[in-house]
Order: C-alpha cells, then structure tokens, then sequence
C-alpha cells in the first residue's frame, strides 16, 4: 500500500488510539488523511458500544498492554498497528487465533537506536553525565577543578561485545568499528561472513559467557521473549571485567535489576548506561538513579522526529493494508534481510521528505 498516494474515502474508517503520551509529532496530520482516530480511552468509556462496534484497528504507541480481552471488546477489530518493533507488550499469537493482524515496524529504526548506544557508551566511558554535574554545581571553579577528576577510557583499541547481532546490533558495530575497536557478537546463529564483515569484521562467539569475558562494553540488543528475561544476573555480571561498561537497550527485564546494582556498587563492573530499566521507570529512591557510575535515559532509543514519523508511517502502511485485507509491510516473526532494511529505510526517509512537515514547530 501507498498512504502518498492514497486518497481519503468519503467515509473513513474508524481506527482506536492507544498512546498515553500523545502520538508522535506529525503522526495524527498522517493518520487522519486516511482514517478517523478516536481515543481508546474514550471508546471504552462509551455505554452504548456504538463507537467500539466500528473501530477496525489499534494504533498503539508505547509498552500499553494488548490481549484477547481487550480487543475482544472491539467486534470488528482487524488489526493492531504497532509503532514500534517490540511486541512483548501484545499478546501476537492470541490475536492471530482471534483472527486479528499485528503489524510492528522493525528495521526502519535500528539506525537511530544505534546511534543512541553508541552515545550511550561515549557518556559512559568519558565521564560526560557527571561532568555535566559537576560544571552545573558550586564545586565548579578554578580551584576546585582536579586536573585528574573525570579520567575515563579510551575506544580505540577496545573490545566490543553485542549481544544480539540483528539489524541494531549490526548498525552499532558499524559505529564502534568506526572508532578503531574490535567487536565480538553472540547471536542465536552465526551470521554469514559478508554479514561478519560489514559489521566491523565481527568475530562470532559460540556461547554467551565468551562475549562477556572478553568484552570492554557489552551491548546487550535483543527482543523480551522468556529465553532473553534475566538473561543477564549475578553469574554473568561476575564474569564480565571489573573494567567494563554494560549498556542495556534493549529491555529492561533482560538484566536482573538487583544484581545489577549490586555488582555496580561492589566494583565487579564499572559502569552502566541504561535507556531501559525494570521497572520502568525505577521507584524514586532507587539506588541505580543516584550511583555515579550509572547513566540514566527513558526509553528514547528510537527518540528523532524522523524516526518516530518513519516509524509512524509504517505503521499507518500496515494498518491500511490489514483493512483491505492485504499482506502488512511487517508482521512478528519475521524479519527484515539486510537489502529490504535499506529499501524501507530509503522509501519512508523520502515519504517524510516529500511529506513537508516543518519539524521546527515542534
């Protein structure tokens, strides 16, 4: 389907926003060219069921629970648009025996979210939070600056570890070869070796503690899927260098919260830099929000206004598609090759471009 070309109909079809924060900016301009958005909140609030009985899709945007039950609620609901690629908030396989589609957006944000690991790893090993901190507070000033204070660590010449060697992880090997380091990858299968050596000549480990061992900054990028939860406790964090950084991206329950925070505090790694935690966010007085060896980001992996329309737009695509009762640019389970990343990358780069949507007024 092409939502550039496609004109709206006389009477558009009737599409349930699930988004707590409001939909990405120019999201709704988009939407609304095709269909008629109501608030989730506002249809099941509605007594009569007049308004729920004509929504035939779900555009969801943030980690909002979907299942059978809510959707059950909805009796023409056709499909769930996801804007995002994880899915470890929807129940896919439910639906699908509901006979209801899902659609997620993969690919088309592994650029930016590597981009965010990426500086996510530069913070932590430079010191740059609490520089920042530092320059802000009263302590700054010719006499209290320590000529040593704020000493971190090069890349060039460090090991990379990424665990998790799909489209992010790819992209964030990409960048840390940029940057003269060596990357070693565990992934569920090994990749081919043109793949091996597009993304930074990477060397595959067979099993999990290698990567770890071995690794100066430990990326871990994989999906939420009960192999992957708490992939990553006390016996792992105990086999990593006292040296090195874990930058987590990829969910939050992957990495056991308490001991993480304990090998933090006992110096059994050196750092952390997290843009997802669990719970998310942290309670108030949680210790990982105050160590000075912890780099704090809500959740903003995919957090450019491109991207998020890109991200957007595919998903519109996918919803217009399972309406008409046609194949979805995505669905879960299957993923992107390398040469379809490109092209969707390409196709909703110039969709934005030709959009006109003048991102200074946000």
């Amino acid at each position: 389907p092409n939502s550039n070309t496609m004109e709206p109909a006389d009477s558009k079809p009737l599409v349930a926003v699930l988004a707590n924060g409001g939909l990405p900016f120019g999201a709704r301009e988009l939407w609304e060219r095709q269909f008629e958005l109501v608030s989730m909140e506002t249809a099941l609030k509605e007594e009569n069921g007049t308004i729920r009985s004509k929504i035939v899709g779900i555009v969801n945007f943030g980690h909002n629970k979907i299942d059978e039950k809510l959707c059950s609620k909805l009796p023409s609901l056709k499909v769930v648009s996801n804007i995002g690629a994880g899915v470890d908030h929807i129940a896919v396989e439910e639906l699908r025996r509901a006979g209801i589609n899902v659609g997620h957006t993969p690919g088309i944000l592994s650029e930016t979210t590597a981009e965010l690991a990426f500086a996510l790893m530069i913070a932590s090993c430079r010191r740059l939070a609490q520089a920042h901190i530092f320059c802000g507070s009263k302590n700054d000033s010719s006499a209290g600056r320590d000529i040593h204070g704020f000493m971190g660590q090069d890349l060039a010449g460090k090991t990379v570890g990424i665990v998790g060697m799909g489209s992010i992880g790819k992209e964030i090997a990409k960048r840390c070869s940029a940057f003269d380091m060596d990357i070693l990858y565990y992934n569920r299968s090994q990749l081919a070796a043109e793949e091996e050596k597009e993304a930074g000549s990477a060397s595959y480990c067979k099993n999990l503690e290698s990567c770890l061992k071995r690794a100066d900054f430990l990326f871990l990028v994989v999906p939420l899927n009960p192999k992957t939860k708490g992939l990553i406790s006390s016996k792992q964090l105990a086999m990593m260098k006292p040296t090195a950084h874990l930058i987590n991206i990829a969910r939050g329950e992957v990495v056991d919260t308490d001991d993480l925070t304990s090998a933090l505090q006992k110096g059994e790694i050196s750092a952390a830099a997290l843009d997802v935690t669990a719970p998310e966010p942290l309670p108030e007085d949680h210790k990982l929000r105050s160590m000075e060896n912890v780099i704090l980001t809500p959740h903003i992996g995919s957090a450019t206004l491109e991207c998020r329309l890109r991200m957007a737009w595919m998903a519109l695509d996918n919803l217009m598609a399972a309406v008409k009762g046609q194949a979805m640019v995505r669905t879960p389970g299957t993923w992107p090759e390398k040469s379809e990343v490109q092209k969707l990358n390409r196709e909703y780069r110039q969709k934005v471009a030709n959009a006109n949507i003048d991102f200074n007024k946000k």
